[in-house]
C-alpha cells in the first residue's frame, strides 16, 4: 500500500478515483433529492387537482350518496382514501369496499385538524403531509405491520351541495409508493454508480499508466546515466509536454555526454601531462591526505616511507605550515641520499584553502654537479700547485747557482722535466676527458685478432710486474677469435687498468688480465691488492677521485683521470665497465663488450 502512495501511478489513479467518487456522490444526492421534490410536488398538484373535481362533483349532485358512490369510486382508481364531514365535524361519507388503505378516521381527523378547520371555514388550505404512529394498517391487499411512522398527504377541501349541505371533503394517500419508487431510483443510481466507479477505474489505471509510462522510463534512464551510460535515449512517442519533456532530457543527455568526453580528454592530457613530467607533482586535499601524484612524485613517496616510518603522512609538518601562513614554501628535502627540492603553494577557493599543491624535483644531479665543479677547481689546483712549486723551486736553485756541480744542475733539470710532462700529461688528460664527454669520441674501428692484441699488452706490463714481484696472469678462455674495437682507446683502457693495479698491489700479489665470453666479449683485470671501501665504490669513475685521501705522490700518485677517461671510451664502444671490491681482498674492474661490427 505505501508503495502505491509513494508512486506517480498511485497518486494520479487515487487522486482520478476520488474525485469521481466526490463528483458522483454529490450528483448521486442532488439527483435523489430533485427526483424527491419533484415527485412530491406532481403528487401534491395531483392531489389537490382531484379534490377539486371531487368537491365540484359533488356539489352539483341533488343526491350526497349517490354522489359519494361515485366519488369513492374515482378515488380507488387514483388510490385515494376520501372523508367527508359535517360543519360539526361527524363523518358522513368515506371510502368503502376495497379502498387503497383504511387507517383509523379519529387519528387522521385529529391529525388533519388544523386543515379541516380551514375547509370548515370555507377556505381552501394548502396540502399537508402528516406521519401516523400505527402499529398496522390494512390495506387492499392485506394487514401491513408497522413499527415506524407511515407518511401521508393529506388535502381537504370546502364541500356545499345542491340539497344545501354544508362540510369538508378530506382526500389522503400514502406516500409509500413514491418511497418505492425512490428506492428504485436510489438502486439505479447505485448499479450505475458500480459500473462507472468500475469503469473510472480501469481508464484512471489505464490513463495514469500512459501518463507515467514516459516518467518511468525517464527514471530509468536517469539510472542507466548515472550507472555511467550517457548514450542511453528516451524513445519520444508522443508530441504533447511529455514528449517535449522526453526531448529535452535526451538533449540534456547527449549534452552531458559531451562535457564527460570533455572532461575524461582533459583529465587524460593532465594525466599524461602529470605522468611525462620530470618533476614529482603531489596534490593534497585540506585533510592532508594524498589526493594526485605522478610517478617521480611516487619514487619520492616510498623513499620517504622507507626512510620515515614513524611519519605515515608524507610532508604533513610542510602543508601544516603552508596551511597555517598562506603563503608559498620552498625546502630542499634529503630523502634515501637524494636531494630534493619542495615547492608547496596552497589551493584556495574563495579565499578558503582547500588543500595544497606540491612540486618536487630531485636536485641530486645538480648538486653532484656543484660538487664537481668546485672539486674540479680543487683538484686541478691541488695537481697544478705541486709540480708549478717544484718547477719554480727548482728553477730557482739553478738560477741562484745553489747546484754547484753540473751532476746537480742535470738531476733538477730532470726533475724540471719530469713535472712538465706530468703537466703535460694531466693538461692533455682534461681535454681528452672533455671531448669524451662532449661526445666528440673518435674511434678508428678495425677487426682486431684478440689474442695477439692482448698476449702484446700483456708483455708490455710483464718487465714491470717482474721488478714489483708481482705475478701478472693472461687467462684465455674466449672461443672469439677477433673483436670489431678502436684498438688503440681500448689498450689505452687496458693499460689504465693494468698500471692502476700494478700500482695497488703489493709484492708477492697477482694481477690478471682474465677473457671469457661467447656472445660478448668479457675482460677482467683483478688483482689482490688493498681494495676499494664500498663507500668510494660509487665514485671511482668520478674525475680526480681517488680512494687515497691523503694525494699522495710517489708510486701510487696519479692524476685521478684515467678511470674517467676508460669509462667514457668504454661508453663509446657500447659497452659497459664496472667494479667489484673489497677491503683486503683486491679488486676486479669487468669490461663488457659486444665485439661484433655493428
Amino acid at each position: 500500500m505505501n508503495l502505491i502512495f509513494r508512486s506517480v501511478v498511485g497518486k494520479l489513479w487515487i487522486t482520478i478515483i476520488a474525485l469521481f467518487a466526490l463528483v458522483l456522490t454529490v450528483f448521486s444526492l442532488l439527483l435523489v433529492q430533485s427526483f424527491g421534490n419533484f415527485y412530491h410536488n406532481q403528487q401534491t398538484a395531483n392531489l389537490l387537482a382531484l379534490t377539486e373535481r371531487l368537491s365540484v362533483g359533488l356539489s352539483q349532485k341533488g343526491d350526497l350518496r349517490s354522489g359519494l358512490e361515485q366519488a369513492t369510486q374515482f378515488g380507488l382508481v387514483h388510490h385515494t382514501g376520501m372523508v367527508i364531514v359535517d360543519g360539526e365535524r361527524n363523518v358522513v361519507g368515506k371510502s368503502e369496499g376495497k379502498s387503497l388503505l383504511d387507517l383509523p378516521l379519529e387519528m387522521l381527523l385529529d391529525e388533519s385538524e388544523p386543515i379541516l378547520k380551514q375547509a370548515l371555514q370555507g377556505i381552501q388550505p394548502q396540502p399537508e403531509q402528516l406521519y401516523l404512529e400505527v402499529k398496522n394498517v390494512r390495506t387492499g391487499s392485506g394487514t401491513r405491520f408497522s413499527d415506524t411512522s407511515l407518511p401521508i398527504l393529506v388535502v381537504a377541501a370546502p364541500l356545499r351541495t345542491a340539497d344545501g349541505f354544508q362540510g369538508a371533503l378530506l382526500l389522503y394517500q400514502t406516500i409509500e409508493d413514491f418511497d418505492e419508487t425512490l428506492a428504485d431510483v436510489r438502486f439505479l443510481i447505485f448499479v450505475v454508480g458500480v459500473i462507472a466507479f468500475t469503469s473510472t477505474t480501469f481508464f484512471a489505471f489505464f490513463l495514469s499508466s500512459r501518463i507515467t509510462s514516459p516518467l518511468l522510463q525517464m527514471k530509468e534512464t536517469a539510472h542507466r546515466i548515472a550507472e555511467g551510460d550517457f548514450h542511453a535515449e528516451i524513445p519520444i512517442r508522443s508530441t504533447d509536454e511529455i514528449g517535449d519533456l522526453a526531448a529535452s532530457f535526451n538533449t540534456m543527455a547527449a549534452r552531458l555526454n559531451q562535457l564527460v568526453d570533455a572532461l575524461s580528454k582533459e583529465k587524460e592530457q593532465l594525466s599524461s601531462v602529470l605522468r611525462s613530467m620530470v618533476d614529482g607533482v603531489v596534490m593534497i586535499d585540506a585533510e592532508g591526505k594524498i589526493v594526485v601524484t605522478n610517478p617521480p612524485a611516487d619514487h619520492f613517496l616510498r623513499d620517504w616511507a622507507y626512510e620515515n616510518p614513524d611519519k605515515p603522512v608524507p610532508l604533513y609538518n610542510y602543508f601544516h605550515q603552508v596551511v597555517r601562513e598562506g603563503g608559498e614554501l620552498v625546502e630542499d628535502i634529503p630523502v634515501q641520499g637524494r636531494i630534493w627540492s619542495l615547492v608547496m603553494v596552497p589551493l584556495k577557493d574563495r579565499e578558503q584553502i582547500r588543500g595544497a599543491v606540491a612540486v618536487l624535483r630531485d636536485m641530486t644531479h645538480e648538486r653532484k654537479l656543484d660538487k664537481m665543479r668546485n672539486d674540479f677547481v680543487a683538484n686541478v689546483s691541488h695537481e697544478l700547485r705541486t709540480p708549478l712549486s717544484m718547477l719554480q723551486g727548482y728553477s730557482e736553485a739553478i738560477v741562484d747557482d745553489i747546484a754547484s756541480t753540473p751532476e746537480e744542475h742535470k738531476e733538477l733539470a730532470k726533475i724540471i722535466y719530469d713535472e712538465s710532462v706530468r703537466m703535460s700529461k694531466l693538461v692533455n688528460d682534461l681535454l681528452n676527458l672533455a671531448r669524451m664527454e662532449a661526445g666528440h669520441v673518435e674511434l678508428n674501428k678495425e677487426r682486431v685478432q684478440l689474442r695477439p692484441y692482448l698476449e702484446r699488452i700483456h708483455r708490455k706490463f710483464s718487465n714491470l710486474a717482474k721488478e714489483r714481484d708481482i705475478q701478472l696472469v693472461l687467462a684465455f678462455s674466449t672461443t672469439l677469435e677477433e673483436v670489431h674495437i678502436d684498438p688503440d682507446r681500448m689498450e689505452q683502457v687496458l693499460t689504465n687498468l693494468i698500471d692502476n693495479a700494478l700500482r695497488h698491489t703489493p709484492a708477492q700479489g697477482t694481477v690478471t688480465l682474465r677473457v671469457h665470453g661467447e656472445e660478448k666479449l668479457i675482460l677482467e683485470v683483478s688483482d689482490t691488492g688493498r681494495g676499494i671501501s664500498q663507500e668510494d665504490l660509487p665514485f671511482v669513475f668520478e674525475r680526480f677521485y681517488k680512494a687515497d685521501k691523503a694525494r699522495t705522490r710517489g708510486r701510487t700518485g696519479g692524476t685521478g683521470l684515467g678511470l674517467a677517461i676508460a669509462k667514457n671510451i668504454v661508453d663509446a664502444h657500447g659497452g659497459k665497465i664496472s667494479v667489484r671490491s673489497k677491503l683486503g681482498q683486491g679488486t676486479t674492474f669487468t669490461i663488457a663488450l659486444s665485439g661484433k661490427e655493428e
